[in-house]
Formats: C-alpha cells, structure tokens, sequence
C-alpha cells in the first residue's frame, strides 16, 4: 500500500521503538519516496511530546489507511 502526505492512517503494528502506539490514528507527514522506506507520522503522541521527541516513523506494513 502506498502512502502519501496528509493520508489518515492507523498503525496495526509495531516495533519495540513504538510500542503502545498499535490502534492509534495519526496523519502522513513524510511518506516513504523521501527515500529510506520509512514514514513519518503525526497525532500519535500529544503535541507537547512531539514538540520534544519529533513524529513516530513506521515501516509503511505497520500501517493501514484509515
């Protein structure tokens, strides 16, 4: 499945790095052409932690559209 910024999406898998996160819904906000496969996500954590630590990065079959 291919994905592309502002994409509603909802993570169905996860590494150890996102554990928790499985079930959430957030938005596309790197998608996998910026070249290392991997895909930037908004709206998981609040915005506080995400000001902190950045957006969660999932590999694009940790994730469906919503």
């Amino acid at each position: 499945m291919s994905f592309k910024k502002g994409d509603p999406v909802i993570v169905v898998a996860a590494g150890p790095e996102n554990e928790g996160t499985v079930g959430r819904t957030g938005v596309v906000f790197y998608d996998e052409s910026q070249g290392d496969g991997e895909i930037a996500v908004k709206g998981i954590d609040s915005r506080a932690v995400e000001a902190i630590k950045g957006y969660r990065s999932y590999s694009p079959d940790q994730l469906r559209k919503a």
